[in-house]
């Protein structure tokens, strides 16, 4: 009977007009920031995103909380929302052959079972009315984005903060406390937004100070971003000094990953690679390939690339080349029944120099949890059709090449989305790394969406770290990003061809706050929310 009672209670909308009309008017809502969000980040139609869009994009749904009347509607709405932005927000996941039921359906079913818990909470803040809310909620919003962001399953895509990649001047923040601050800054206007269409609401809370006050609230935020751009200008102005260049050529193949050709992958790669040399005068001091560009683990096959590919054997290119070679390869573990998503870098006589093993694996794909467990095994080999899995990489990297003059160039290389995670990015500049080098393959879609949307990603690591960062590409985007983020010179997406470039390494005297620090900003902004909390109790048991 309790039971009865509890679902009776919970369904009450649908016995009262009025309340179901509010139900379907919150469900609206939170189906129109579905669609508004997938529209703000990088896209088919707005390859970079609308930075204006961005703005708003969550305003409707966060409206949509404040017409609920359960915890139980805001999961619904909360649902709806995710239903919706994920898969089409991701909607080149569904590209993937075989695996598109496996990637873009586990994505947007992680999501959306997530968000019963994170909308209740967030509902919850927005029951709370009061001059804290939208800071609150924008608070809250940056914590989540910081936890989808952290961990082995971390998924940094979609963030609010991607909307507004183009505005490089606001960006430069970033070299103080990372993208934290611009999350909190964009997910506060869409906040004030919504607030907007609650003006009606009278303050819960006491006295004439604790009353919303919408001019204060867009007071502050025009603040911060005058602040933030202010910052960026200035920074931009003073530049970052660049006292040596590395001169290399970046090949695109733009072969298909899903087709085991590696002869034709090596032979446009090696053709490519003479053009791009040719275009530097006939020297380069190196010349990248992007992931896997060599599926077979080059040092067990030294001797069998003397005559492969029979038309232009990979051995003799490199000599004749004389120059460096920085390709992504398998890497044998020590037992041989492992490999590692590896990159090595060969010298002008063809031997292996150094290597480095990716460390963050795509999670259940290049690497799954428990794999040894004979169930676990089974199952992904028998029913999601994952043969084998990566073995994880044990140490970081710094390869080392001479330019022209003599002189070192240190550089880190993250793989594939590594480029992705700012803790990654740290650790080799922490080692010394004058530069951070990117080869990836993410043609596996063939979408223009899902390049630019890695891009987008990587290129706030190169302002938080003021590196340059240069990526090589199987398909796109292949491009030199400088220490602004800015994108000094690109090829287009899914074009064969390479990128002749002379690349400055820009280096200060000292490492950026960010560099040093890390995510100093959410933890700090967590420890106000909870004085700020504290001190709101204990003013209620006063009163009360």
């Amino acid at each position: 009977m309790a039971l009865f009672r509890k679902f009776r209670t919970s369904f009450l909308f649908l016995r009262k007009p009025y309340m179901l009309f509010f139900m379907l008017y919150a469900a609206a809502l939170s189906v129109v920031s579905g669609l508004l969000l997938p529209l703000a980040l990088p896209n088919e139609l707005f390859l970079f995103g609308i930075p204006l869009v961005g703005c708003v994009c969550l305003a409707p749904y966060f409206f949509a909380l404040t017409r609920c009347a359960t915890w139980r509607q805001a999961s619904l709405c909360s649902v709806l929302f995710t239903l919706i932005s994920t898969p089409l927000g991701n909607f080149w996941l569904a590209f993937f052959k075989d695996f598109a039921l496996l990637t873009i359906g586990s994505v947007t079913f992680a999501y959306s079972f997530l968000f019963i818990g994170y909308g209740t909470v967030l509902w919850s803040i927005m029951r709370k009315k009061g001059v804290w809310r939208p800071f609150l909620v924008a608070a809250f919003w940056m914590a989540y984005e910081y936890i989808k962001s952290t961990g082995f399953f971390a998924y940094p895509w979609g963030l609010i903060v991607f909307p507004i990649n183009t505005l490089l001047p606001v960006l430069q923040i970033a070299d103080m406390a990372g993208i934290w601050p611009l999350s909190f800054l964009v997910a506060y206007i869409n906040a004030l937004v919504a607030e907007f269409f609650c003006r009606g609401e009278r303050d819960s809370l006491p006295g004439p100070r604790a009353r919303y006050s919408p001019a204060r609230a867009w007071a502050f935020a025009l603040a911060v971003v005058t602040v933030f751009t202010g910052y960026g200008l200035a920074r931009m102005a003073a530049g970052v000094p660049a006292d040596r260049s590395l001169t290399a050529v970046l090949v695109q193949q733009n072969t298909d990953p899903w087709e085991s050709a590696q002869e034709r992958s090596l032979l446009a790669a090696q053709e490519l690679s003479r053009k791009g040399v040719a275009e530097l005068g006939g020297t380069a001091d190196m010349v990248l390939w992007s992931e896997s560009s060599i599926s077979a683990p080059y040092s067990p096959n030294k001797q069998r690339f003397e005559s492969f590919p029979r038309r232009d054997p990979l051995g003799p290119f490199v000599r004749a080349m004389g120059t460096f070679l920085f390709t992504g390869n398998p890497l044998p573990s020590q037992d041989g029944r492992r490999y590692q998503n590896g990159v090595i870098l060969l010298d002008a006589q063809g031997e292996v120099l150094d290597s480095y093993g990716k460390r963050h694996p795509v999670p259940m794909a290049e690497h799954v949890p428990f794999w040894d467990f004979a169930p676990v095994r089974k199952f992904f080999q028998e029913t999601v059709g994952l043969a084998s899995i990566w073995e994880l990489g044990k140490e970081d990297t710094i390869f080392t090449v001479k330019n022209s003059k003599g002189e070192d160039i240190r550089f880190g290389a993250p793989i594939c989305f590594e480029d992705a995670f700012p803790y990654i990015c740290r650790r080799f500049v922490h080692k010394g790394a004058d530069i951070l080098v990117n080869l990836t393959n993410d043609a596996w879609s063939r979408m223009a969406s899902a390049q630019v949307q890695h891009f987008v990603v990587a290129r706030f690591r190169a302002i938080e770290l003021r590196r340059v960062l240069v990526r090589s590409t199987n398909g796109g985007l292949t491009a030199v990003i400088g220490p602004f983020g800015e994108i000094r010179q690109s090829l287009p997406m899914f074009e064969s061809a390479c990128l002749a470039v002379e690349i400055p390494v820009f280096k200060e005297a000292g490492l950026t706050p960010y560099t040093i620090l890390g995510d100093w900003f959410p933890l700090c902004l967590g420890v106000l929310l909870l004085g700020v909390l504290w001190r709101r109790s204990r003013i209620a048991r006063r009163m009360f």
